[in-house]
């Protein structure tokens, strides 16, 4: 059987944002109806609305900017499936910043197009932040040196992958995770090498200079199956529970209780005699 040819028009409805027409940038999912719109149109939308454009349903009660996510995912699907939107998309963001950014006088400012499939020169070292971080770093095997690595990369990778690369290359346990910074500041995962160079404004005079930090990761602990019975019936399961108790009673402020009187017996009745038939 051979495969249908469709027509990126039939696939429009999908890709294009309800409120603007246009095709989606930063999409943005509300996560209540799952309808997804652009950024900017949506974040604007809700400033005067709390119901979904689409279908009506109400997004939040009092803040509806806490009910949106940006979806990642479906945003390469729109790149990957309009073709030259990404790159028209970064002219236009360069052509804004270069309009609204104030140079200094004989500042010399280069625009330049990255590739997704072009590789990007980085370096990666630990993160000197604290006594307390290196004393973290030390416990986790395989990173005892601060020595800077240099890697070549498609523009194409997401920090989520290069943590994972880290993760395998330093030997790091699970029981930590590990943070990409540039500067003093933490990447979010789904950035790619791509979005770096451009939010830094990294000009190829040499590799994105990346950090890296290794945290515990934090796990929640879940009460035992006895333990938590015990807390449903109202039962206290602790051993030292009935010392508690009688500690409360000692040094309880009130008057001391007199103990109860005992009550008088009742005599045992007299058994009936039987009866002659």
């Amino acid at each position: 059987m051979q495969p249908s040819r469709i027509q990126i028009t039939d696939l429009n409805p999908n890709l294009t944002c309800p409120l603007c027409a246009g095709y989606l940038i930063d999409a943005t999912t509300i996560v209540e109806c799952l309808h997804s719109f652009c950024k900017t149109c949506i974040v604007a939308f809700l400033e005067t609305n709390k119901f979904c454009p689409r279908c009506d349903v109400q997004v939040h009660k009092t803040c509806p900017q806490l009910s949106i996510r940006a979806d990642k995912t479906l945003q390469d699907i729109v790149y990957k499936l309009v073709p030259g939107l990404f790159k028209d998309e970064m002219k236009r963001r360069r052509d804004f910043y270069a309009e609204n950014r104030e140079l200094e006088p004989g500042e010399v400012v280069e625009t330049f197009n990255i590739a997704e499939d072009e590789i990007i020169s980085l370096s990666i070292q630990f993160y000197e932040r604290s006594k307390n971080t290196e004393r973290q770093r030390s416990d986790v095997e395989g990173d005892k040196s601060n020595g800077k690595r240099f890697l070549q990369c498609p523009a194409a990778m997401s920090v989520m992958h290069l943590a994972k690369f880290l993760r395998s290359k330093m030997d790091i346990p699970n029981s930590y995770r590990v943070e990409v910074l540039y500067g003093d500041e933490p990447l979010k995962d789904y950035y790619t090498l791509m979005d770096i160079a451009y939010f830094y404004e990294w000009r190829r005079t040499g590799p994105i200079p990346l950090q890296y930090l290794v945290k515990p990761t934090r796990k929640r602990r879940r009460p035992s199956p006895s333990a938590a019975q015990g807390h449903s019936d109202g039962i206290n399961t602790s051993p030292a529970s009935e010392s508690d108790s009688h500690s409360d009673k000692v040094h309880s402020p009130g008057p001391p209780r007199s103990p109860p009187t005992p009550r008088p017996r009742s005599p045992p009745r007299p058994a009936k005699a039987p009866t002659a038939p």
